[in-house]
């Protein structure tokens, strides 16, 4: 009846046709560059509509064998669930890449974000064993040893400062935070928890040649000392590449986690 209605009524028909099609224009000129961030929107639209009104944590791109997507909000351990159900025990977090394993194969998965809500992990089998081979033992001249990465799974963030500096000193651990009031971007100081594990990390960032350079140094207490991580990353600005490029870098960006990373590194310190 009211379809009816406003058939007959153009006057009130062409005016709402108009306020919509306006609202759908600002939509996309807003958030075009996360709906097509993918090319054709369609999947990630489909996928979007089952996990909302299905009852899957995760489900398959229909434009893809091997990509899936889950909720932001605890995809990690969605994900994890899902390989667990497939014989795959998590093994390891490098950058955007998280590794699993089954009795004959390892399987890396990489995550990009769409939009802030939804996360795509793409599965893809390892058959280099990397995960394995990525990581090397290594003693420095203070006669500390420890495991590191030889490389991070990033394209678009580069390690400078590398393989880490690690020192142990005496002492008892404080954490002095930045307050976000006084904060700067050049320089905080933050706490956080990394696998149950308490982590003082400063981050002095400088800006050069169109990247951000962040030195890190992450301060842990074990067994009554201090072990101390620091490395410099390399950041490029991810608005100085093409379309298609800039959104696989921010995308990337945006799942990075170095903070396993350096946990890792923590736990083989000697």
């Amino acid at each position: 009846m009211i379809f009816k209605y406003l058939i007959k009524n153009k006057k009130i028909l062409l005016p709402i046709l108009a306020i919509v099609s306006l609202i759908a224009g600002i939509f996309l000129s807003l958030y075009s560059s996360v709906i097509f961030q993918e090319g054709n929107p369609w999947p990630q639209i489909k996928g979007i509509t089952q996990l909302t009104f299905g009852k899957s944590d995760i489900v398959k791109l229909s434009d893809s064998d091997n990509r899936y997507l889950t909720k932001s909000q605890g995809g990690p351990m969605t994900i994890e669930a899902f390989m667990k159900d497939r014989g795959y025990e998590y093994t390891d977090q490098m950058g955007s890449g998280y590794f699993y394993k089954s009795s004959d194969k390892t399987i890396v998965l990489t995550r990009r974000q769409y939009s802030r809500f939804y996360t795509i992990w793409t599965i893809a089998e390892n058959n280099n064993n990397s995960s394995i081979n990525l990581w090397t033992t290594i003693t420095n001249d203070q006669g500390i040893t420890f495991q590191y990465p030889k490389e991070l799974l990033a394209k678009y963030v580069s390690v400078t400062g590398w393989p880490p500096v690690i020192t142990i000193e005496n002492g008892t651990y404080s954490c002095k935070t930045t307050p976000q009031e006084v904060s700067s971007i050049s320089d905080i100081t933050s706490q956080r928890m990394v696998d149950n594990r308490i982590y003082c990390i400063n981050v002095k960032n400088e800006s050069a040649a169109g990247s951000v350079y962040s030195s890190y140094t992450y301060t842990a207490a074990r067994n009554n000392e201090l072990v101390k991580v620091s490395f410099t990353l390399q950041y490029p600005n991810c608005n100085n590449y093409d379309e298609e490029q800039r959104k696989a870098c921010t995308s990337e960006r945006e799942a990075f986690d170095i903070d396993s990373t350096v946990d890792r590194i923590v736990q083989t310190v000697k």
